[in-house]
């Protein structure tokens, strides 16, 4: 198993165990675990490219978008705020792009 494989098992196996302890508790105590599986989806997404990049492979920009969006999401949903998904995204897309660009500026110098 090459170690991309590896990492994506990894991370797909952290998932379905932050899902399923997520739901006992949320059952267990009555409380709404959705903003802590979107704050704990957004960790194993940013950490599987933070692995990836320590391993010298590509990150992949799709789940590192994911992984910001869930962690944003998670994250202002536990201090109490509300964000509407559409302009977040496009706002995340708009730092992508200005991100990609500063880094091809850089490259090119």
């Amino acid at each position: 198993m090459n170690k991309s494989v590896a990492l994506s098992s990894l991370a797909w196996g952290l998932f379905f165990i932050l899902i399923g302890v997520s739901w006992a508790a949320s059952e267990y105590y009555g409380f709404d675990a959705v903003p802590y599986m979107a704050l704990g989806t957004g960790l194993i997404l940013i950490g599987l490219n933070i692995a990836r990049t320590g391993l010298g492979m590509r990150l992949s920009k799709f789940t590192l978008f994911i992984g910001i969006l869930a962690l944003v999401f998670g994250g202002t949903s536990l201090m109490g705020y509300r964000l509407d998904l559409i302009p977040t995204i496009l706002v995340l897309i708009g730092l992508f792009i200005v991100a990609e660009a500063a880094r091809r500026l850089a490259k090119s110098s």
